[in-house]
Protein backbone atom coordinates (compact mmCIF):
# COMPACT_ATOMS: atom_id res chain seq x y z
CA UNK A 1 0.00 0.00 0.00
CA UNK A 2 1.39 3.64 -0.57
CA UNK A 3 0.24 5.45 1.97
CA UNK A 4 0.72 9.52 1.96
CA UNK A 5 2.22 10.67 4.77
CA UNK A 6 -0.13 11.29 8.04
CA UNK A 7 -3.28 9.67 5.67
CA UNK A 8 -3.41 12.74 3.32
CA UNK A 9 -6.16 12.39 0.98
CA UNK A 10 -6.27 10.54 -1.69
CA UNK A 11 -4.44 7.10 -0.01
CA UNK A 12 -3.28 5.56 -2.84
CA UNK A 13 -3.50 1.33 -2.82
CA UNK A 14 -1.66 -0.06 -5.74
CA UNK A 15 -1.32 -3.93 -6.76
CA UNK A 16 0.33 -4.99 -9.90
CA UNK A 17 -0.60 -1.78 -11.85
CA UNK A 18 -4.10 -1.60 -10.12
CA UNK A 19 -5.12 1.72 -8.39
CA UNK A 20 -7.67 1.82 -5.58
CA UNK A 21 -7.92 5.32 -4.20
CA UNK A 22 -9.45 5.99 -0.74
CA UNK A 23 -11.18 9.87 -0.35
CA UNK A 24 -11.74 11.59 3.22
CA UNK A 25 -15.73 12.72 2.88
CA UNK A 26 -16.70 15.07 4.92
CA UNK A 27 -20.47 15.96 5.29
CA UNK A 28 -21.65 18.38 8.50
CA UNK A 29 -20.39 16.47 11.44
CA UNK A 30 -19.12 13.11 10.11
CA UNK A 31 -16.45 11.99 8.06
CA UNK A 32 -16.84 9.08 5.70
CA UNK A 33 -14.11 7.22 3.85
CA UNK A 34 -14.81 6.35 0.10
CA UNK A 35 -13.11 3.88 -1.57
CA UNK A 36 -12.91 4.28 -5.45
CA UNK A 37 -11.69 2.72 -7.87
CA UNK A 38 -12.30 1.39 -12.05
CA UNK A 39 -14.38 -2.07 -11.49
CA UNK A 40 -15.28 -4.49 -14.69
CA UNK A 41 -18.67 -2.42 -14.55
CA UNK A 42 -16.43 0.78 -14.45
CA UNK A 43 -16.36 3.33 -11.52
CA UNK A 44 -16.96 1.93 -8.67
CA UNK A 45 -17.68 3.59 -4.88
CA UNK A 46 -17.30 1.79 -1.72
CA UNK A 47 -17.86 4.47 1.74
CA UNK A 48 -17.05 3.24 5.17
CA UNK A 49 -17.35 4.98 8.60
CA UNK A 50 -13.58 3.39 10.12
CA UNK A 51 -10.76 4.64 7.76
CA UNK A 52 -8.54 0.95 8.88
CA UNK A 53 -11.87 -1.02 7.47
CA UNK A 54 -11.63 1.01 4.28
CA UNK A 55 -7.93 0.32 4.08
CA UNK A 56 -8.77 -3.30 4.41
CA UNK A 57 -11.01 -3.23 2.16
CA UNK A 58 -8.86 -1.36 -0.92
CA UNK A 59 -6.13 -3.46 -0.60
CA UNK A 60 -8.83 -6.75 -1.15
CA UNK A 61 -10.24 -5.14 -4.04
CA UNK A 62 -7.11 -4.01 -5.86
CA UNK A 63 -5.75 -7.54 -5.25
CA UNK A 64 -8.93 -9.10 -6.63
CA UNK A 65 -8.44 -6.68 -9.80
CA UNK A 66 -5.03 -7.18 -10.24
CA UNK A 67 -5.49 -11.10 -10.73
CA UNK A 68 -8.24 -10.56 -13.41
CA UNK A 69 -5.31 -11.29 -16.27
CA UNK A 70 -3.70 -13.49 -14.80
CA UNK A 71 -5.14 -16.80 -15.98
CA UNK A 72 -3.92 -19.58 -17.66
CA UNK A 73 -5.21 -18.51 -20.84
CA UNK A 74 -3.56 -19.95 -24.26
CA UNK A 75 -3.16 -17.68 -27.21
CA UNK A 76 -2.06 -18.81 -30.72
CA UNK A 77 -1.30 -17.15 -34.06
CA UNK A 78 -2.87 -14.04 -34.71
CA UNK A 79 -4.66 -13.91 -31.24
CA UNK A 80 -1.65 -14.23 -29.43
CA UNK A 81 0.26 -11.54 -31.29
CA UNK A 82 -2.70 -9.35 -30.19
CA UNK A 83 -2.88 -9.78 -26.81
CA UNK A 84 1.53 -9.11 -26.66
CA UNK A 85 0.78 -5.86 -29.00
CA UNK A 86 -1.90 -4.72 -26.36
CA UNK A 87 0.19 -5.74 -23.61
CA UNK A 88 2.76 -3.59 -24.70
CA UNK A 89 0.70 -0.49 -26.21
CA UNK A 90 -0.56 -0.62 -22.71
CA UNK A 91 3.07 -0.33 -21.03
CA UNK A 92 3.83 2.12 -23.78
CA UNK A 93 1.17 4.70 -22.86
CA UNK A 94 3.01 4.81 -19.17
CA UNK A 95 -0.51 3.54 -17.72
CA UNK A 96 -0.03 0.35 -15.59
CA UNK A 97 -3.70 -0.33 -16.36
CA UNK A 98 -4.41 -4.67 -16.93
CA UNK A 99 -5.43 -5.44 -20.54
CA UNK A 100 -8.87 -6.75 -18.67
CA UNK A 101 -9.29 -3.37 -17.10
CA UNK A 102 -7.98 -1.00 -20.02
CA UNK A 103 -10.49 -2.79 -22.38
CA UNK A 104 -13.66 -1.74 -19.56
CA UNK A 105 -12.50 1.53 -19.46
CA UNK A 106 -12.54 1.51 -23.46
CA UNK A 107 -15.49 0.46 -23.64
CA UNK A 108 -17.23 2.52 -21.15
CA UNK A 109 -15.91 5.50 -22.59
CA UNK A 110 -17.28 4.35 -26.11
CA UNK A 111 -20.48 3.85 -24.94
CA UNK A 112 -20.72 7.24 -23.28
CA UNK A 113 -19.43 8.73 -26.81
CA UNK A 114 -21.29 7.02 -28.67
CA UNK A 115 -18.97 6.50 -31.15
CA UNK A 116 -15.41 6.39 -31.96
CA UNK A 117 -14.62 10.10 -30.96
CA UNK A 118 -12.70 8.73 -27.68
CA UNK A 119 -9.36 10.64 -28.75
CA UNK A 120 -10.97 14.06 -29.43
CA UNK A 121 -13.17 13.73 -26.12
CA UNK A 122 -9.83 12.77 -24.27
CA UNK A 123 -8.03 16.44 -26.11
CA UNK A 124 -10.94 18.20 -24.76
CA UNK A 125 -10.71 17.25 -21.13
CA UNK A 126 -7.07 17.72 -21.26
CA UNK A 127 -7.81 20.94 -22.55
CA UNK A 128 -10.55 21.87 -20.72
CA UNK A 129 -11.91 20.16 -17.44
CA UNK A 130 -9.83 19.74 -14.38
CA UNK A 131 -6.44 20.36 -15.52
CA UNK A 132 -4.36 22.06 -13.03
CA UNK A 133 -7.79 22.28 -10.90
CA UNK A 134 -7.46 21.77 -6.85
CA UNK A 135 -9.37 18.09 -6.05
CA UNK A 136 -12.10 19.62 -3.92
CA UNK A 137 -14.66 16.78 -3.46
CA UNK A 138 -18.26 17.76 -3.20
CA UNK A 139 -18.82 17.15 -0.06
CA UNK A 140 -16.19 19.68 0.98
CA UNK A 141 -17.31 22.01 -1.41
CA UNK A 142 -20.72 21.65 -0.03
CA UNK A 143 -19.41 22.22 3.69
CA UNK A 144 -17.16 25.27 2.95
CA UNK A 145 -20.60 26.87 0.70
CA UNK A 146 -22.59 26.61 3.62
CA UNK A 147 -20.17 27.79 5.92
CA UNK A 148 -19.57 31.21 3.58
CA UNK A 149 -24.04 31.18 3.51
CA UNK A 150 -23.97 31.27 7.41
CA UNK A 151 -21.83 33.58 7.71
CA UNK A 152 -23.50 36.00 5.38
CA UNK A 153 -26.51 35.52 8.26
CA UNK A 154 -28.76 33.45 5.64
CA UNK A 155 -32.24 32.19 6.98
CA UNK A 156 -32.23 28.89 8.65
CA UNK A 157 -34.56 27.94 6.36
CA UNK A 158 -32.21 28.22 3.20
CA UNK A 159 -29.49 26.60 5.38
CA UNK A 160 -31.74 23.81 5.81
CA UNK A 161 -31.93 23.49 2.04
CA UNK A 162 -28.30 23.53 2.00
CA UNK A 163 -28.11 20.73 5.05
CA UNK A 164 -30.97 18.86 2.86
CA UNK A 165 -30.50 18.98 -0.56
CA UNK A 166 -26.91 19.11 -1.40
CA UNK A 167 -26.10 16.92 1.61
CA UNK A 168 -28.22 14.67 -0.36
CA UNK A 169 -26.14 15.78 -3.60
CA UNK A 170 -22.80 15.01 -1.69
CA UNK A 171 -23.97 11.49 -0.93
CA UNK A 172 -24.57 10.97 -4.01
CA UNK A 173 -21.41 12.27 -5.66
CA UNK A 174 -18.29 11.48 -3.73
CA UNK A 175 -15.70 12.54 -6.19
CA UNK A 176 -14.02 15.58 -6.60
CA UNK A 177 -16.25 18.38 -8.17
CA UNK A 178 -14.38 19.28 -11.03
CA UNK A 179 -14.82 15.72 -12.14
CA UNK A 180 -18.90 16.20 -12.72
CA UNK A 181 -20.50 16.66 -16.04
CA UNK A 182 -23.90 18.00 -16.89
CA UNK A 183 -25.38 14.48 -17.82
CA UNK A 184 -24.48 13.40 -14.31
CA UNK A 185 -26.36 16.11 -12.71
CA UNK A 186 -29.19 15.45 -15.46
CA UNK A 187 -29.23 12.05 -14.62
CA UNK A 188 -29.09 12.56 -10.79
CA UNK A 189 -31.85 15.05 -10.82
CA UNK A 190 -33.75 12.84 -13.55
CA UNK A 191 -33.87 9.98 -10.78
CA UNK A 192 -35.39 11.81 -7.91
CA UNK A 193 -39.07 10.85 -7.19
CA UNK A 194 -40.15 14.65 -6.74
CA UNK A 195 -42.17 16.94 -8.52
CA UNK A 196 -40.97 19.38 -11.16
CA UNK A 197 -40.85 22.15 -8.53
CA UNK A 198 -38.60 20.59 -6.08
CA UNK A 199 -36.59 18.98 -9.04
CA UNK A 200 -36.04 22.96 -9.85
CA UNK A 201 -35.27 23.93 -6.65
CA UNK A 202 -32.57 21.68 -6.34
CA UNK A 203 -31.33 22.19 -10.02
CA UNK A 204 -30.94 26.48 -8.96
CA UNK A 205 -29.07 25.36 -5.94
CA UNK A 206 -26.49 23.73 -7.84
CA UNK A 207 -26.17 26.28 -9.85
CA UNK A 208 -25.74 28.45 -6.99
CA UNK A 209 -22.92 25.99 -5.61
CA UNK A 210 -21.47 25.64 -8.91
CA UNK A 211 -21.05 29.27 -8.88
CA UNK A 212 -19.64 29.67 -5.92
CA UNK A 213 -16.82 26.73 -6.82
CA UNK A 214 -16.10 28.73 -9.53
CA UNK A 215 -15.43 32.32 -7.49
CA UNK A 216 -13.77 29.82 -5.67
CA UNK A 217 -11.26 28.85 -7.92
CA UNK A 218 -12.23 25.47 -7.78
CA UNK A 219 -13.58 25.22 -11.43
CA UNK A 220 -12.62 27.21 -14.71
CA UNK A 221 -13.29 30.99 -13.79
CA UNK A 222 -13.54 31.30 -18.08
CA UNK A 223 -16.22 28.30 -18.87
CA UNK A 224 -19.92 27.73 -17.90
CA UNK A 225 -20.47 24.93 -15.17
CA UNK A 226 -21.78 21.68 -15.58
CA UNK A 227 -24.66 22.75 -13.73
CA UNK A 228 -25.11 26.00 -15.90
CA UNK A 229 -25.47 23.80 -18.75
CA UNK A 230 -28.82 21.88 -17.34
CA UNK A 231 -32.24 23.37 -18.62
CA UNK A 232 -34.79 24.67 -15.83
CA UNK A 233 -37.65 22.08 -15.31
CA UNK A 234 -41.13 24.05 -17.11
CA UNK A 235 -43.28 23.95 -14.69
CA UNK A 236 -47.13 24.15 -15.27
CA UNK A 237 -48.34 27.17 -13.27
CA UNK A 238 -50.87 26.28 -10.83
CA UNK A 239 -54.15 28.58 -10.36
CA UNK A 240 -54.02 30.46 -6.76
CA UNK A 241 -56.74 29.58 -4.39
CA UNK A 242 -58.08 31.82 -2.46
CA UNK A 243 -60.79 32.35 0.12
CA UNK A 244 -63.72 34.43 -0.54
CA UNK A 245 -64.69 36.96 2.00
CA UNK A 246 -67.68 34.82 3.78
CA UNK A 247 -65.16 31.70 3.50
CA UNK A 248 -62.36 33.55 5.60
CA UNK A 249 -65.07 35.24 8.20
CA UNK A 250 -66.51 31.97 8.92
CA UNK A 251 -63.09 30.21 9.49
CA UNK A 252 -61.86 33.18 11.77
CA UNK A 253 -65.23 32.95 13.89
CA UNK A 254 -65.29 29.42 14.48
CA UNK A 255 -61.65 29.01 15.54
CA UNK A 256 -60.95 28.93 18.93
CA UNK A 257 -59.22 32.29 20.66
CA UNK A 258 -55.61 30.64 20.85
CA UNK A 259 -56.11 29.84 16.70
CA UNK A 260 -57.28 33.49 15.78
CA UNK A 261 -53.94 35.01 15.70
CA UNK A 262 -52.59 32.02 13.55
CA UNK A 263 -55.02 32.23 10.81
CA UNK A 264 -55.62 36.33 10.74
CA UNK A 265 -51.33 37.18 10.17
CA UNK A 266 -51.94 35.06 7.78
CA UNK A 267 -54.59 35.69 5.48
CA UNK A 268 -54.03 39.42 6.52
CA UNK A 269 -50.35 40.44 7.38
CA UNK A 270 -48.96 37.58 4.52
CA UNK A 271 -46.95 35.89 7.06
CA UNK A 272 -45.62 32.26 5.83
CA UNK A 273 -47.03 29.91 8.52
CA UNK A 274 -43.50 28.92 8.82
CA UNK A 275 -42.27 32.17 10.33
CA UNK A 276 -45.33 31.58 12.56
CA UNK A 277 -44.14 27.80 13.05
CA UNK A 278 -40.43 29.15 13.76
CA UNK A 279 -41.47 31.33 16.51
CA UNK A 280 -42.52 34.70 15.80
CA UNK A 281 -42.95 36.34 18.83
CA UNK A 282 -45.31 38.82 20.08
CA UNK A 283 -42.91 41.02 20.59
CA UNK A 284 -42.76 41.43 16.67
CA UNK A 285 -46.08 42.84 17.01
CA UNK A 286 -45.79 46.81 17.79
CA UNK A 287 -49.78 47.79 18.10
CA UNK A 288 -48.87 51.65 18.57
CA UNK A 289 -47.32 51.79 15.61
CA UNK A 290 -49.58 49.22 13.85
CA UNK A 291 -46.85 47.66 12.35
CA UNK A 292 -45.53 43.44 12.34
CA UNK A 293 -41.88 43.05 12.01
CA UNK A 294 -40.59 39.66 10.51
CA UNK A 295 -36.88 39.51 12.29
CA UNK A 296 -34.25 37.70 9.69
CA UNK A 297 -33.43 34.92 11.40
CA UNK A 298 -36.50 33.24 10.93
CA UNK A 299 -37.74 35.06 7.75
CA UNK A 300 -37.85 32.75 4.50
CA UNK A 301 -35.08 35.25 2.17
CA UNK A 302 -33.12 36.02 5.44
CA UNK A 303 -34.02 39.26 5.07
CA UNK A 304 -36.26 41.44 7.86
CA UNK A 305 -39.29 42.84 6.73
CA UNK A 306 -42.16 45.13 8.14
CA UNK A 307 -45.95 44.57 7.65
CA UNK A 308 -48.48 47.41 7.75
CA UNK A 309 -51.14 46.19 9.97
CA UNK A 310 -54.64 46.87 8.62
CA UNK A 311 -57.33 47.94 10.96
CA UNK A 312 -59.58 44.17 10.63
CA UNK A 313 -56.15 42.84 11.32
CA UNK A 314 -55.73 44.78 14.41
CA UNK A 315 -59.34 43.81 15.84
CA UNK A 316 -58.74 40.25 15.50
CA UNK A 317 -55.54 40.58 17.73
CA UNK A 318 -56.71 42.78 19.58
CA UNK A 319 -57.67 40.43 22.72
CA UNK A 320 -53.69 39.57 22.89
CA UNK A 321 -52.36 43.15 22.99
CA UNK A 322 -51.13 43.40 26.36
CA UNK A 323 -49.21 39.95 25.17
CA UNK A 324 -45.20 39.93 26.27
CA UNK A 325 -43.00 37.77 24.49
CA UNK A 326 -43.15 34.51 23.53
CA UNK A 327 -44.36 32.95 20.22
CA UNK A 328 -47.42 33.99 18.87
CA UNK A 329 -48.60 29.72 18.27
CA UNK A 330 -46.22 27.26 19.16
CA UNK A 331 -48.74 24.27 18.74
CA UNK A 332 -48.86 21.92 15.63
CA UNK A 333 -51.75 23.99 14.01
CA UNK A 334 -52.64 20.56 11.93
CA UNK A 335 -55.11 19.45 14.57
CA UNK A 336 -56.64 22.87 15.31
CA UNK A 337 -56.99 22.96 11.31
CA UNK A 338 -58.97 19.77 11.41
CA UNK A 339 -61.16 21.15 13.93
CA UNK A 340 -62.27 24.91 13.01
CA UNK A 341 -62.99 22.91 9.13
CA UNK A 342 -65.37 20.78 10.86
CA UNK A 343 -66.95 23.58 13.05
CA UNK A 344 -67.18 25.91 9.74
CA UNK A 345 -68.10 23.41 6.86
CA UNK A 346 -65.21 25.89 5.09
CA UNK A 347 -62.92 23.45 3.28
CA UNK A 348 -59.04 24.00 3.89
CA UNK A 349 -57.82 24.92 1.21
CA UNK A 350 -53.40 25.04 0.45
CA UNK A 351 -52.01 27.77 1.39
CA UNK A 352 -54.88 29.80 0.53
CA UNK A 353 -54.74 32.29 3.54
CA UNK A 354 -51.60 33.95 2.39
CA UNK A 355 -52.60 33.60 -1.37
CA UNK A 356 -55.73 35.53 -0.38
CA UNK A 357 -54.05 37.92 1.19
CA UNK A 358 -51.47 38.48 -2.14
CA UNK A 359 -54.73 38.69 -4.16
CA UNK A 360 -56.61 41.01 -2.25
CA UNK A 361 -53.70 43.24 -1.20
CA UNK A 362 -52.72 43.01 -4.24
CA UNK A 363 -56.34 44.98 -6.01
CA UNK A 364 -56.23 47.55 -2.89
CA UNK A 365 -52.81 48.91 -3.08
CA UNK A 366 -52.16 48.01 -7.02
CA UNK A 367 -48.62 48.30 -6.04
CA UNK A 368 -46.77 44.93 -6.83
CA UNK A 369 -43.42 46.35 -5.29
CA UNK A 370 -45.45 47.42 -1.82
CA UNK A 371 -46.59 43.73 -1.45
CA UNK A 372 -43.84 42.51 -2.62
CA UNK A 373 -41.89 43.63 0.68
CA UNK A 374 -44.52 43.05 3.05
CA UNK A 375 -44.94 39.06 1.67
CA UNK A 376 -40.86 38.50 1.09
CA UNK A 377 -41.50 37.97 -2.50
CA UNK A 378 -40.35 39.38 -5.78
CA UNK A 379 -42.90 41.99 -7.36
CA UNK A 380 -42.69 39.44 -10.70
CA UNK A 381 -44.03 36.59 -8.02
CA UNK A 382 -46.31 39.12 -6.74
CA UNK A 383 -47.63 39.88 -10.05
CA UNK A 384 -47.71 36.60 -12.08
CA UNK A 385 -49.29 35.40 -8.58
CA UNK A 386 -51.59 37.85 -8.00
CA UNK A 387 -52.70 40.29 -10.43
CA UNK A 388 -56.39 40.70 -11.48
CA UNK A 389 -57.30 37.89 -9.17
CA UNK A 390 -60.23 39.78 -7.29
CA UNK A 391 -62.11 42.45 -7.90
CA UNK A 392 -62.83 46.31 -5.85
CA UNK A 393 -65.45 44.96 -4.29
CA UNK A 394 -64.26 41.43 -2.64
CA UNK A 395 -61.19 43.22 -1.98
CA UNK A 396 -63.40 45.80 -0.24
CA UNK A 397 -65.50 42.94 1.74
CA UNK A 398 -62.47 41.20 2.85
CA UNK A 399 -60.42 43.94 4.28
CA UNK A 400 -63.77 44.36 6.61
CA UNK A 401 -63.98 41.34 7.99
CA UNK A 402 -63.67 42.23 11.95
CA UNK A 403 -64.93 39.68 14.92
CA UNK A 404 -68.51 38.97 15.64
CA UNK A 405 -69.62 39.16 19.04
CA UNK A 406 -69.28 36.45 21.10
CA UNK A 407 -72.98 35.33 21.08
CA UNK A 408 -72.95 35.47 17.01
CA UNK A 409 -69.93 33.33 16.58
CA UNK A 410 -71.91 30.10 17.80
CA UNK A 411 -74.51 30.84 15.27
CA UNK A 412 -71.37 30.89 12.65
CA UNK A 413 -70.43 27.53 13.81
CA UNK A 414 -73.88 25.82 12.85
CA UNK A 415 -74.13 27.12 9.22
CA UNK A 416 -73.85 24.20 6.96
Amino acid sequence: MKKNTQDEFPIIVKKRGVTVKIYEVKHRDTVNYCVTYLGPDGRERRTFRDLDKAKIEAGKIAAKLAGFDAGALRLNGTDAQHYLEARETIANSGSQLSLLLAAHEFARARSILGGDNIVEAARYYKKHVEVDLPQITVAEAVRKFRDAKAAENLSAAYLHDIDVLLGDFADNFQCPLSSIQPEDLRDYLNRKRVGLVSKENRRRLLVVLFNFAKAQGWLRKNEGTAADALGTYKIKQREVEIYTPAELSRLLNAADPDFVPYLALIAFGGVRREELHKGLSWDAINFERGTITVPAEIAKTGRKRKIAMSENLAEWLKPHRFKKGGPIFAIDPRKRTAKVVNASKVKWKRNALRHSFGSYRMEQTKNEGQVALEMGNSPKVVKDHYFEIVDERAASEFWSIKPLPRGDRKIVQLVR
